[in-house]
């Protein structure tokens, strides 16, 4: 039987490659196994999780609504007044609906822009998170990899698009702090990419699902961003040529949940509950309401918080590095990726995510090469003896 042969994109995934690295290799045999190689909350759930999954167990019975309730969406109304001001009651109730987590949606909105344009272009940021390569996949366009290196505070330059690609392009994928090395769009930049995709008329799918796991200061935010453009949009949705993902699996710790919520442009929104309507997954009624409770609260997100920024420092104190400025990744630089991430399992048992396999080579290069990602998302004592074995054999490049 024939498949769809454009599917072998998938094939070879990053986590594919790294077993295949690391099965011939027997860690070190004294030593307990330590994965830090995937990027899964491991702090256990906040007492507000635990309580309010135990209180909200009506309407089961009933089949969810793609467009969520009123309580819902008042929770991420308010969510939104607190978290971004400027951009308060920028969006109304019909421009914000809940997702099953980030995954889908990044995944679907591709097929919402699919044969708008001649020899599209779907643009995506490199290194990358799958969903975004599968959304591009969807969109039938010419998948084109942005590389974000060190010489661009490991950010796509927008700026260095050429015209003729911008006038082709159907959709581009950001996120804000970047995954996997935890840099910051800051307003401007955010400001630049959206007037890019108003002047060229294509959709950016801006994900933010690390937009509260945060070392310093809140990260700005795409929906502020078109807050300040929307002085010059008279007329107009000041959320056109957007939409934002949120989710609840980082800023919660709740990756089980799968709960989050898009907001953006009047028309993708109405098009995109016509894919669920047809054929996508909803979030189920009680589930929604634990999620309204967790959008209501920020005491329990500054706790996670200070999780993250304690692991933080433990791996600037033992390996002397500086912690990003988002995220909960480390990327550490090496001279030899592979290497590094064989090394680590056969001399500390340690497991962790060479930067090569997270993105693509293009005609500059590999973007994740001489890097590796090292998730810091379990607890203290068990972040400190993975630092400490790393520290044994990293040497700064």
């Amino acid at each position: 039987m024939k498949l769809n042969p454009s599917h072998a994109i998938f094939d070879g995934n990053m986590f594919v490659q790294l077993r295949s690295i690391l099965e011939p290799i027997a860690p070190h045999p004294s030593l307990p196994m330590l994965d830090m190689s995937i990027g899964e909350p491991q702090m256990p759930p906040c007492q507000l999780l635990l309580d309010s999954v135990a209180k909200h167990n009506a309407a089961w019975q009933f089949y969810p609504k793609a467009t969520g309730n009123a309580r819902f969406i008042g929770a991420v109304q308010n969510y939104i007044d607190r978290r971004w001001p400027a951009a308060s009651q920028l969006a109304d109730d019909g421009q914000i609906i809940p997702v099953p987590g980030t995954r889908e949606p990044l995944h679907l909105l591709g097929h919402l822009v699919a044969g708008t344009k001649p020899n599209a272009v779907a643009l995506v940021t490199n290194p990358f998170y799958h969903a975004w390569r599968a959304g591009a996949l969807a969109s039938g366009a010419e998948i084109q990899f942005l590389n974000s290196g060190a010489n661009h505070n490991f950010l796509p330059d927008l700026a260095a698009v050429d015209a003729d690609i911008l006038a082709r392009t159907t959709l581009l994928y950001l996120c804000s702090p970047t995954n996997p090395h935890g840099s910051i769009m800051d307003l401007d930049y955010l400001k630049m990419a959206l007037s890019l995709a108003r002047q060229h008329d294509f959709l950016v799918v801006m994900d933010e699902c690390y937009s509260d796991i945060w070392r310093h200061q809140p990260p700005p935010g795409m929906i502020e961003a078109a807050a300040a453009l929307a002085a010059d949009s008279s007329g107009l949705d000041p959320l056109r040529n957007l939409v934002v993902l949120n989710s609840l699996s980082k800023r919660s710790g709740a990756a089980g949940l799968r709960a989050g919520f898009m907001v953006g442009d009047h028309s993708v929104i109405s098009q995109y509950l016509k894919i669920i309507g047809n054929g996508g997954s909803l979030v189920p009624t009680p589930l929604l309401e634990v999620a309204a409770d967790l959008y209501d609260d920020d005491d329990h997100v500054a706790v996670i918080r200070s999780y993250y920024n304690a692991n933080f420092d433990i791996a600037a104190a033992h390996l002397r590095i500086t912690p990003p400025d988002g995220g909960f990744f480390l990327w550490l630089k090496v001279d030899d990726d592979i290497d590094f991430v064989q090394r680590l399992m056969a001399e500390q048992a340690v497991r962790a995510l060479p930067g090569s396999f997270m993105a693509v080579t293009t005609d500059s290069g590999n973007p994740g090469s001489g890097y590796v990602r090292v998730a810091l998302v379990h607890d203290a004592d068990r972040t400190d003896t993975a630092i400490r074995r790393i520290a044994k054999i990293y040497q700064q490049p």
